[in-house]
């Protein structure tokens, strides 16, 4: 590997929680602090990695707050953190080899090991310091990091023969590094000539089973301790000393675990963890919080607090008798199927399925985002909850459609009712088990929700208004294995997806669902104007605010422009948008050959697309303007593979739910109405300090937005996309606009509606 310093720094914006309103184009996360793995104590505050992100706690003030790649870390999927007391700092690893210095604020990011050609797995799984030295236990071998230069110094490749050894943990007694791999201990000195060579390592050929893989070392109380995971699958922890060992625990099923701090030693499992201090000398055990079950990940202890990453509760302090849940507002978990947005809250589902159709059997979970913070329900009756609706008329209904366990309804946070097989239409794949699969959901103008019912006879149902549940005999004409999401257009069409190669099928009832006398029905294949397939491998589907339906395919994005002749026209064919490359001649298709996992529309009519691999792209009205391409690499998106895309009518706030969780994105575009409704200025007044833009929300459509001083001179004009406008506080000259009293003067395109406000600048 080569050693050169390839570094980006970032100056820490710590945020405290999610509340209140962020500026337009600013970014906020929506992560589970949750599911805590490693925890640090540096000297005045704690640190604990939760996956995406981490939670810092100030032992002084009792204050938290949240770090992730909104602002600041380089990257998401933290694999190990640790603290140097000596350099004071932090070092975070990441599970695809990229690493974090953090240090008096600010961020040194190396990822000379996730640019490295090494192959396979990257992943940084613990990290111990000497001295001025890191040295990183990789999936191929170890990684010293000179501090001082923040610089990687050598890498050191651990297996006769140019065999890779995973190196899953390091100690140090003084002289000698210890190294737990996939194939044994071993030990070199410290100083030995070449640390590089392998003939400077040897195996601690005297364990029993010397061979077996070993995960977890430290060195305690001038003893080695080390976890071995049999081949029978059993865990066991050794004490060695001079060259002998013996048995510290019995043979264990569960996976056992190792950390020392201070004079303490902790041995970990999943549902406790035992200290001892010198000798070693039994201290407590710690195998309950008072609440509902545990998922310990890590323990230190510091001035007699016990610090503890659990996988389900975050952040734990134990001080005597005492335990503390010290962890942020945040989703349960970071698992997204589907997310949903209305006017100021939003939801998220986090079950799914295989590529195969197959359940994964997540506890059904699902979050809602409601006045800046997060709650989550789980209910361990149901599994893999796929859409969550509100219902039109009160926000505190909620239906979920689940993969075979049929609709679930919740009213102001409590199970109301499940709909299955007993007691509606819908329908199981095998009668009287969990497989009433539910594919998407919507509700109608007239409150009816309607439901796609995959691999069965009937795979379309609705509960009408009053209750009443009806079916639809669809499934000779749909003749596909799969029936997925769905929505219902302006004209009463209801458009679903049929995912893995089915198309798209096309249905319209009367306004009273059940006379299938007027009953019109389409099965359509993804055509171009020349009757040639473009793809009917379908993922996504939204209509426009010009009542055209974007589909998202594999190959790209289609439109159909006019969706009222889908049962009329026999040539009903879909149109490819053409933009421009790099040069004018050069013309292409939008995102040909991308996977577009999903489309969203904003009030200006824009279209968010959410892509498989490259990200998410905002482009203008009719597709063929590029505004946006957030990506991992240039934004705080956590991957580039987006599942699903929400946006806040009311606040122009975009969900994008990825592999890796979910963030949001403050977009310049709101929901508009047809006329001035609450007209806000955020932030009024302007602070001296405040670089961010000036919005102007509850606009009607293209209001025409004129600023000027308390003199009448012009200072700004624009028109509202959608419900909002956005001012960047500067003049006509392009100066930072004084100190003063400014009128906000708007009026509607045609002139029927105006409104005055007011703003104080301060400069």
């Amino acid at each position: 590997m080569n050693r050169f310093l390839a570094s980006i720094i970032f100056i820490i914006s710590f945020c405290s929680g999610a509340s209140g309103q962020i500026p337009v184009g600013a970014w906020r996360d929506h992560l589970s602090y949750n599911r805590a793995t490693h925890v640090a104590v540096g000297e005045d505050k704690v640190y604990c990695a939760t996956g995406s992100g981490m939670i810092v706690y100030n032992k002084y003030d009792n204050s938290l707050e949240k770090l992730s790649k909104v602002n600041g870390l380089s990257d998401a999927g933290i694999s190990s953190i640790e603290w140097s007391a000596e350099g004071l700092l932090l070092i975070v690893g990441y599970d695809n080899g990229n690493l974090d210095i953090i240090r008096n604020n600010k961020i040194t990011n190396l990822s000379d090991v996730l640019r490295s050609s090494v192959l396979g797995s990257k992943s940084i799984n613990n990290i111990m310091v000497v001295e001025n030295k890191a040295y990183l236990s990789c999936a191929f071998g170890i990684v010293v990091v000179n501090l001082d230069r923040d610089e990687i110094s050598e890498t050191i490749f651990l297996g006769e023969g140019g065999i890779n050894l995973t190196v899953y943990d390091m100690a140090f007694d003084g002289d000698y590094l210890y190294a737990a791999t996939s194939s044994g201990i071993y030990k070199a000195a410290i100083d030995a000539t070449n640390l590089l060579d392998f003939s400077y390592w040897s195996q601690l050929g005297f364990l029993p089973d010397a061979g077996a893989l070993f995960y977890s070392l430290t060195w305690f109380d001038d003893k080695l301790y080390a976890v071995q995971m049999s081949q029978t699958g059993d865990y066991v922890v050794y004490q060695i000393e001079n060259g002998s060992w013996t048995y510290f625990t019995e043979p264990s099923k569960s996976r056992l675990g190792l950390s020392a701090s201070e004079d303490y030693l902790a041995v970990i499992s999943e549902s406790e963890s035992d200290i001892y201090g010198p000798g070693p000398s039994f201290i407590k055990k710690i195998d309950d919080y008072g609440l509902w079950d545990l998922a310990i990940r890590h323990v230190m202890v510091d001035n007699g607090n016990v610090w503890i990453a659990d996988n389900i509760h975050g952040l734990v302090r134990n001080s005597g008798n005492n335990f503390d849940i010290l962890t942020p507002s945040g989703p349960f978990s970071n698992d997204v199927f589907s997310v949903q947005a209305y006017p100021e809250r939003a939801y998220i589902a986090a079950g799914g399925y295989t590529l195969a159709s197959v359940n994964l059997w997540k506890n059904g979970e699902f979050s809602a985002f409601r006045n800046g913070s997060w709650s989550s329900i789980l209910n361990y009756d149901i599994r893999d909850v796929l859409y969550v609706e509100e219902h039109p008329q009160d926000p505190e209904r909620q239906f979920l459609a689940t993969w075979g366990y049929g609709i679930v309804e919740y009213r102001r946070g409590n199970l109301h009712k499940r709909f299955g097989e007993n007691n509606s239409t819908l329908q199981s794949i095998i009668p009287g088990d969990n497989y009433t699969r539910i594919g998407g959901m919507a509700f109608d103008a007239d409150h009816n929700l309607w439901v796609t019912n995959t691999g069965v006879p009937d795979p379309v149902s609705v509960m009408k208004a009053n209750g009443e549940w009806l079916s639809f005999p669809y499934g000779e004409l749909i003749n596909h294995d799969h029936v997925g999401k769905l929505i219902i257009t302006s004209l009463g069409h209801k458009w679903v997806l049929l995912p893995r190669g089915g198309g798209l099928f096309v249905f319209q009832n009367s306004r009273n669902p059940g006379n299938s006398s007027e009953d019109r029905t389409r099965r359509l294949s993804i055509t171009d104007e020349n009757k040639r397939v473009i793809s009917n491998d379908v993922f996504s589907i939204a209509e426009d605010k010009n009542n055209y339906i974007w589909v998202g395919t594999n190959n790209g994005v289609v439109v159909y422009y006019s969706p009222s002749r889908v049962f009329s026209e026999d040539h009903f064919y879909a149109r490819r948008i053409v933009v421009s490359g790099d040069r004018d001649e050069e013309l292409g298709y939008l995102l040909n050959n991308e996977t577009v996992t999903s489309i969203a529309v904003d009030g200006a009519n824009r279209k968010w697309l959410g892509t498989e691999k490259s990200g998410v792209f905002l482009v203008s009205a009719d597709g063929k303007q590029q505004i946006h391409n957030f990506t991992r690499q240039n934004s705080p998106l956590l991957t580039n593979n987006i599942i699903d895309i929400a946006i806040d009518p009311a606040k122009g706030e975009v969900f994008f739910g990825t592999s890796g969780g979910v963030v949001s994105f403050r977009g310049d575009a709101t929901a508009s109405a047809g006329r001035f409704s609450n007209v806000y200025t955020f932030p009024n007044p302007v602070r001296e300090n405040y670089q961010g833009p000036v919005t102007i929300t509850g606009l009607v459509k293209d209001t025409v937005v004129k600023i000027t001083d308390i003199s009448g001179n012009l200072v700004y004009e624009t028109v509202s996309l959608g419900g909002q406008a956005v001012w960047d506080g500067l003049n006509s000259r392009g100066e930072r606009a004084r100190t003063g009293i400014y009128l906000i003067f708007l009026s509607a395109e045609d002139g029927t509606e105006t409104h005055v406000s007011k703003l104080m600048f301060i400069h």
